[in-house]
């Protein structure tokens, strides 16, 4: 059981070793930028519709 933990141990750093050093990094970077974009575009779509259910929402708790 030890050796088969050493050997995955092994394997992993290797893999690890022969891999270009900043393209996780790249990778998560553009995917972080992606979702952000498509955040941004749909709170822009659903602006007015989150305005007007706000607005509903302060009158209905404030009674008026």
């Amino acid at each position: 059981m030890i050796d088969a933990l050493w050997n995955r141990l092994l394997a992993g750093l290797e893999r690890l070793a022969r891999e270009e050093r900043g393209d996780g990094l790249v990778n998560w970077v553009v995917l972080a930028v992606g979702l952000a974009a498509a955040a941004a575009a749909v709170v822009a779509l659903l602006r007015p519709a989150i305005t007007d259910a706000a607005q509903k929402m302060v009158n209905f708790i404030s009674g008026g």
